[in-house]
């Protein structure tokens, strides 16, 4: 991890990536930023741009990208070369650094907010930040286990070195987090509060929609622990009272959008910037020409007769959505051969970024209802809905109709009543609709219950592996500046150490 003093230098730093997303007027001046003194920064404004900052490390390049191609969303081009290091899973310090060192400096932003709004009055602030460091630090154990948390955020200039925190200890704390900021949120005085509207560039300020979504990454952290010795009965304590209603629901998507803009590649919306197109809306990006459709991904909308199959990814030059298995070598596969990036993704330069669709809330809450933990609609209609909303979301034309005739099919793979196994049929479907919006979801219900079952390793010659990876590795930097409490966690492989929800 960065030195907390180095974290506090580069305040300004994160602040400002703000201006690679525009910003809504009134929102966020970046010509007011003064570099030389971050913490005067107020924490309004630091609220735009901490929330556009995890919407860039959402979706932009160097983030996600890895988990597109685990999970069979993407495969590589075949106009390039030069990926063999990912394609074996033979992955190192190196890789995909960015979801450790920029989460940190963003969670800095959050600790700055929550620092700053001691005030009864600020208490939505307080609640925002919370939540928000709740969804970065699960983010954090899912990807690399234990990590530093009590002590990642409190460094000063007497703790340069955070020790790591096993991360089952880190879940708890996640929980308890999650709790505090939904007290705070209903016991705030509505009519005194300072509502942070104009500031909140996620509900603009609606305190219920917060609400619910705190309740809606409970529900993920709790599920993640379905494998684990104690976690039904925990999911089953911490869950006691809620229904279907206090989560996120249909047409309730937790969306960032400062103000995207194409007046700039940098003001882009972060998934366009990384698999869209320059300002001129033809030249495609790198990310654009780099990655192009998986055949797994593509054979399982084929033979499901799935119209979003279109959305997801674009025709080819011969009109047809084609993939590639991930690791190929065919050296026919050109990029007018494999098909990019659809539509439904990559709608517009403006478009929002979601860090939880309505439909990711409503599998959740149909896999907790089927398991007993929630009262409310029934696991198969919270199942119809969320395809629904997959659907919606995708700009699927008549997306209630098509969804109706979709999972309607006599196939037990999408047919909820047709499926012996109700939990696979929902995490299959999960999969099916997380397709580039949350691939770390899918590598998540993957690694804890094996969905889907027949998921493809690369084909890349010479890897042997007969998964793909279960964990990333400690950033280098971890071993440079922290490397005491980084290698006391021993010795590191991405293929065989595992979270420890993983059963």
């Amino acid at each position: 991890m960065l030195k907390k003093s180095y974290y506090h230098a580069l305040f300004a730093l994160v602040l400002l990536v703000l201006v690679g997303a525009g910003c809504k007027k009134g929102t966020f001046d970046i010509n007011n930023t003064n570099p030389n003194l971050p913490l005067s920064v107020s924490p309004q404004f630091a609220l735009s741009a901490a929330l556009t900052n995890v919407a860039n490390q959402t979706y932009n390049s160097g983030y996600p990208d890895f988990a597109n191609r685990y999970m069979g969303y993407w495969s590589f081009s075949g106009d390039y070369g030069g990926y063999g290091t990912e394609a074996t899973y033979n992955t190192n310090t190196s890789f995909a650094v960015q979801n450790w060192e920029q989460t940190y400096l963003t969670l800095e932003n959050f600790k700055f907010i929550a620092d700053a709004s001691h005030d009864p009055n600020e208490a939505y602030y307080l609640a925002i930040a919370k939540i928000m460091q709740s969804f970065q630090f699960q983010r954090l154990v899912d990807l690399y286990n234990n990590i530093p948390y009590s002590d990642a955020l409190n460094g000063g200039s007497t703790n340069y070195y955070p020790k790591y925190d096993d991360a089952k200890t880190v879940y708890a704390g996640i929980i308890k987090q999650l709790d505090s900021a939904i007290t705070l949120i209903k016991g705030a005085n509505a009519a005194t509060a300072d509502n942070p509207a104009k500031y909140d560039v996620m509900f603009a300020g609606k305190m219920s929609s917060w609400q619910a979504f705190a309740n809606s990454l409970k529900l993920k952290v709790l599920l993640n622990l379905m494998k684990t010795a104690d976690g039904p009965g925990l999911a089953q304590t911490e869950l006691n009272g809620l229904t279907t209603s206090d989560f996120l629901g249909a047409g309730l998507d937790a969306t960032v959008n400062p103000g995207y803009s194409n007046s700039a590649a940098n003001q882009q919306n972060p998934m366009w910037q990384n698999v869209g197109f320059a300002t001129n809306g033809t030249s495609p990006t790198t990310g654009n020409s780099y990655n192009r459709a998986n055949s797994y991904a593509v054979n399982f909308y084929t033979n499901t007769n799935d119209p979003r199959l279109n959305r997801f990814y674009d025709v080819n030059s011969v009109g047809v959505v084609r993939g590639r298995a991930f690791g190929s070598q065919d050296g026919t596969e050109h990029n007018t051969v494999i098909s990019p990036i659809g539509k439904g993704i990559i709608n517009a330069p403006t478009q929002g970024s979601p860090l939880m669709p309505a439909f990711e809330s409503l599998f959740l809450q149909a896999e907790a209802r089927q398991r007993g933990y929630i009262g409310g609609l029934g696991a198969d209609s919270l199942f119809k809905l969320a395809i629904s909303e997959s659907f919606r979301i995708l700009g699927v034309t008549s997306p209630a109709t098509a969804a109706a005739a979709y999972y309607n099919q006599n196939d037990a793979r999408v047919n909820f009543a047709a499926a012996p196994d109700k939990i696979n049929v929902i995490l299959l479907q999960e999969w099916a609709a997380l397709n580039m919006y949350d691939p770390i979801e899918s590598w998540n219900n993957w690694r804890r219950m094996g969905i889907p079952t027949d998921l493809p390793v690369s084909i890349y010659p010479g890897t042997s592996a007969t998964h793909v990876p279960y964990r990333l590795l400690y950033p280098l930097s971890e071993y440079s500046n922290n490397a005491a409490n980084a290698n006391a966690q021993g010795s590191i492989s991405n293929m065989t150490n595992k979270i420890f929800w993983m059963p």
